[in-house]
């Protein structure tokens, strides 16, 4: 086989969607505007080129067929593209990569978007055994990515910490890029003059508070909820819901436009460990709108974001404590527009992705040598 191409990064994932938020529209767009040859191996329904990058389609599969199949079309990709430096997004492609790095003589990232141990805990379908044995083979995995990475990207510090900044006697990176919004893609929004309509986006599901959601919306007269993104809630318990809109899964760029319709953002999540010490992507992107939140008061998030005054923390267990917090700030748009001034100026300030991109274009630069 060949040798990789000098200067080219191929991104990989077989589980993400192409319209990632973080892996397309920020980490994929942040090298390609750096004028890095960048290309995006993933779950598509076509080959297609945007941000300046080219994106290569895999086909979505199920779970089993995504680890067999999956894995076998995206080796296809390596083989074709031949990088220099692979980066890969998904915990069960770690394996792949580590052959893959030795195989095509190239160097490897792993993105580690969340802490994968504590995410087992959010798994409704791991029961018992099962989830004691999914959590020690995310232990191997984890374990293995950080033997083998030649550099590991996180999302936040305290998942940083899992991970030896030495390898073989020598340095290593481990680089927090935050998934925070451009501040640019977000214009502020005219809270004012808006509708008291409370929106989520991202993946929506139980624990992501869809039911606590709708119940909060239904007993606040005149307000409606506005959900964007995949929905994991059987059809048969979505029932029918007059004050609710569905809009599906949507490219980022269309996020904006879906925030601008409304008066507060939501992120009403449950109290599990993998959600306690993460960073709210979709918080920081309402208040890079200028809309207020409402979300769950955990101890991590109102550390980071209480002093900024850009909205509101709710103990997410107590309904009737949700309610009256929802009702409160939309009923209240003066309050909502002065909550969100001060989010969209802590955006600009602190919590734009800017920095972020800048991290990782050099430690790319770094890799490719």
């Amino acid at each position: 086989m060949s040798g990789p191409v000098a200067g080219r990064v191929v991104h990989l994932s077989t589980v993400h969607h192409s319209w990632d938020n973080r892996i397309l529209n920020k980490e994929c767009r942040a090298l390609a505007e750096a004028g890095i040859d960048t290309h995006l191996v993933i779950s598509a329904d076509e080959d297609r080129t945007g941000h300046g990058l080219s994106v290569h389609a895999i086909r979505r599969r199920g779970r089993l067929a995504r680890l067999v199949v999956s894995q076998w079309e995206a080796l296809q990709w390596l083989r074709r593209l031949r990088p220099a430096v692979l980066h890969v997004h998904d915990p069960e492609l770690i394996p792949l990569m580590v052959l893959w790095g030795r195989l095509g003589r190239c160097r490897i990232i792993y993105d580690a978007h969340e802490d994968l141990v504590k995410q087992i805990e959010t798994k409704p379908y791991l029961r018992g055994r099962q989830r004691v044995l999914a959590r020690g083979a995310a232990r191997a995995l984890v374990g293995l990515a950080d033997r083998r990475c030649d550099a590991v990207v996180t999302v936040i510090d305290e998942i940083a910490q899992h991970f030896s900044t030495t390898r073989r006697g020598r340095p290593r990176p481990v680089v927090v890029v935050r998934n925070l919004p451009w501040v640019a893609d977000f214009p502020p929004v005219s809270v004012r003059c808006n509708d008291p309509v409370a929106v989520y986006t991202g993946d929506i599901s139980e624990e992501r508070g869809f039911s606590r959601m709708v119940k909060a919306v239904e007993q606040v007269p005149g307000a409606r909820l506005v959900l964007a993104g995949r929905s994991l809630v059987p059809t048969s318990r979505t029932g029918s819901h007059p004050e609710v809109e569905m809009l599906g899964l949507v490219p980022p760029g269309e996020l904006p436009g879906i925030l601008a319709r409304a008066r507060l953002g939501l992120v009403l999540l449950d109290r599990l460990p993998n959600y306690a010490h993460s960073l709210p992507t979709k918080l920081v992107e309402y208040m890079a709108s200028g809309i207020p939140f409402l979300a769950t008061d955990f101890p991590y998030w109102r550390q980071l974001f209480e002093d900024v005054d850009a909205g509101v923390f709710v103990d997410v267990d107590d309904p009737a404590a949700v309610r009256e917090a929802l009702e409160r700030l939309l009923t209240d748009p003066e309050e909502c527009s002065r909550l969100g001034a001060n989010g969209r100026r802590a955006v600009e300030e602190h919590f734009g992705f800017d920095l972020d991109a800048a991290r990782l274009v050099r430690l790319t630069r770094q890799l490719l040598g």
